[in-house]
Parts: C-alpha cells; sequence; structure tokens
C-alpha cells in the first residue's frame, strides 16, 4: 500500500491509498480489513497503470480519513519492520557461526520475528532507511533454541 496525500480545495486534502494489485504488500489485506471494519469507504475508486503496475486507487477526503492514518501507518510501519527483521534473521541464520543454524521454517521465523521485534531493533541507516541491528550469535542461539522447543 501507497499512501499518498495531496492539497484539494480551500485548506483541504486528499488522500489516496494505492494498492498494487499484481504483487500486494504485505500489509494490504490488513489494512483493507480495517476500512471494512471501520466502515471507511472511499470516495473514489478506480483502477489505473501506475508505473506499469495495474493499481486500485482509493481516494478519501482528509478531514473523513484524518484520524485513521496514524493507524493505518502503523499497520505499515509493523509490515516494513517485519520484513527487515526477517531479512536480518536469515542473514545471521545463513552466516558462519557459533554451530549450524537450524533449518528456517515459517513457524520458526515468525516466533523470531515475535522475538526480537522491539524498538530497539531498529536504527535508521544513513540514507534514512529502516534497518534492523541484531547480534548474530543471539540470534543464531535463539533459533537453536526455538527449533528445540518444536516451535
Amino acid at each position: 500500500m501507497f499512501v499518498q496525500v495531496e492539497p484539494a480545495e480551500f485548506f483541504m486534502y486528499r488522500v489516496k491509498l494505492i494498492f498494487d494489485l499484481e504483487n500486494p504488500d504485505s500489509e494490504d489485506q490488513e489494512a483493507r480489513d480495517y476500512l471494512e471494519e471501520k466502515e471507511l469507504e472511499p470516495r473514489y475508486l478506480s483502477n489505473s497503470e501506475l508505473d506499469g503496475r495495474q493499481c486500485e486507487i482509493m481516494q478519501f477526503g482528509g478531514c473523513y480519513l484524518g484520524k485513521h492514518l496514524d493507524h493505518l501507518g502503523q499497520i505499515q510501519r509493523r509490515a516494513v519492520e517485519v520484513e527487515v527483521l526477517t531479512e536480518e534473521i536469515r542473514g545471521h541464520l545463513a552466516s558462519e557461526g557459533d554451530g549450524p543454524a537450524p533449518s528456517i521454517d515459517e513457524a520458526l521465523m515468525a516466533a523470531l520475528v515475535e522475538e526480537f521485534h522491539q524498538d530497539s531493533a531498529f536504527q535508521a541507516a544513513e540514507n534514512g532507511e529502516l534497518v534492523a541491528v541484531l547480534d548474530a550469535d543471539t540470534v543464531r542461539a535463539a533459533a537453536r533454541q526455538h527449533a528445540a522447543a518444536g516451535r
């Protein structure tokens, strides 16, 4: 989901939620579920090609959607954090360390992401992008512990 905020009429703004229909982002369904749960309906709904991608565009008035933008932003941030953590954990488990790392299945990865999903695990890189910073030995030890526990 891509969020676009743009000026509208005098002291107004519009919000567009753009969903890539061919390659959905991990947060798309949760965002759609939130909109449905809160009974938020777009003023305009359209399908269009953007940057060579087939997209669904939901347009809302800023005042109508405004108080919900923080929650939608949190949905999006959580999804990005999970993706960044998953990549960091995979990298540490694939690297050489203090013994062989267990094979990673979906359940093990979910348990590790849950364990390490803390504010202290994230920093901003020099380019401003969010990065996860985890100790490789701690990640490998946690993976072995979860694998031994059958998670």
